[in-house]
């Protein structure tokens, strides 16, 4: 199944100012997209990353802001064979949704990058 486009914190990871911005995150076919407005002193983000490009997915858990927040750690290559890992973390208002939402996305993205 695949999972709905939500809202996504960034947290860091990539060569781009600001962290901690709200973004945008969805599935186009093989294709995982990831967008953060200009804002607040940082650049924009606008990232495609196809799955033949991920390397790998784990989770970290982070308590910096003050709340237990479970970040996920996609690790990529781009266009030049150069490795990032782009930290972010899927969200919703209700907590169980967020949970539930943060499964969803883990297990799909899990399944994608075994098949490869």
């Amino acid at each position: 199944m695949i999972p709905k486009p939500c809202n996504a914190y960034y947290y860091g990871g990539l060569p781009f100012k600001g962290t901690r911005r709200k973004g945008r995150l969805w599935l186009e076919g093989e294709t995982v997209c990831f967008n953060v407005p200009e804002g607040k002193g940082g650049e924009m983000i606008d990232l495609e990353i196809p799955f033949s490009r991920m390397e790998k997915i784990f989770l970290t858990r982070d308590n910096y802001y003050g709340t237990d927040t479970t970040l996920f750690n996609l690790t990529f290559r781009d266009e030049d064979g150069k490795s990032f890992t782009l930290r972010f973390a899927p969200v919703t208002l209700i907590p169980r949704r967020r949970i539930a939402l943060q499964k969803e996305w883990f297990g799909y993205l899990t399944v994608a990058l075994r098949a490869i």
